[in-house]
């Protein structure tokens, strides 16, 4: 059964998980990728700025995304790195 959300973007976008409550909680961020994933209509594409703490996102944070999309059936166009951010951090794109 497919959830209400309370928000449709129907632009481009950008989620920072670079905040406080991500650096005390990273077990979060795949949960809130998702969600926001979830939250972006068909032809947008979501930016996810992810903290340098967490290492490069190809190496886990990418994949476990693309495990969690999947198994809640949310379908994207695409998921592309883009590039480091001037803070150390990574951006994420991800196509609806």
């Amino acid at each position: 059964m497919k959830r209400e959300l309370p928000f449709l973007k129907e632009h481009d976008w950008s989620l920072n998980l670079e905040d406080e409550y991500f650096a005390e909680h990273p077990e979060d961020m795949v949960a809130a990728a998702v969600h926001a994933v979830e939250g972006t209509a068909p032809g947008c594409y979501v930016n996810l700025v992810t903290p340098g703490s967490i290492g490069h996102p190809e190496t886990d944070f990418i994949p476990g995304l693309k495990d969690k999309l999947r198994e809640c059936r949310i379908r994207v166009r695409e998921i592309r790195y883009v590039d480091e951010c001037g803070c150390g951090g990574h951006v994420i794109r991800v196509y609806r």
